[in-house]
């Protein structure tokens, strides 16, 4: 049994084999090393090709974390305390009216830190390009031009994007 292991020839072809293994294992590592470097290089201008289409067109809303969507429900009911403020501020007392209408202004300030924008379209033209739902028309033969009659809801715009549309009420002839 000892002399197999003596044998020249067969030691030859151990070293031999021994050799082509190691070659084998060597360039299977090279291949491998070189795909996930070729992978690596395609993620990246796949993410770059991605980022590129993402930014360039513009989406029509935007994804809000539930803090910020918390903010535009508080600006909405802001909004809505200012309205029933101007139409009971004449039956209150000045101080009362003027500690109210400060913890208003307060409040808008404290919306404005965070880029966050009311608008209310109350009496003015409206327009068929402006971002609005129309809850009802009205007619009225002596309005000329559409108006905006009654604001139901305000445009809340975050970073100067519409995030909740408008609800109105339209005056029309």
């Amino acid at each position: 049994m000892n002399t197999i292991f003596l044998n020249p020839i067969f030691i030859l072809v151990l070293v031999i084999a021994i050799f082509f293994l190691f070659a084998f294992l060597y360039v299977l590592s090279r291949k491998s090393g070189k795909s996930t470097e070729g992978s690596d290089k395609f993620d990246e201008l796949y993410k770059k090709i991605s980022d590129e289409i993402k930014y360039a067109v513009a989406p029509k809303s935007i994804n809000l974390s539930t803090s910020v969507t918390e903010l535009v429900e508080l600006a909405t009911e802001v909004w809505r305390v200012e309205q029933r403020l101007l139409k009971i501020a004449d039956s209150l007392q000045e101080n009362q009216r003027k500690g109210l209408e400060n913890s208003v202004l307060k409040f808008r300030r404290y919306i404005s830190n965070y880029d966050i924008e009311i608008v209310d379209y109350t009496n003015q033209k409206f327009n068929d390009g402006l971002n609005l739902d129309v809850l009802s028309v009205e007619k009225d033969t002596a309005v000329t031009m559409p108006m905006v009659k009654e604001t139901v809801e305000p445009t809340i715009l975050v970073k100067g994007q519409v995030v909740k549309k408008a609800k109105i009420i339209l005056l029309s002839n």
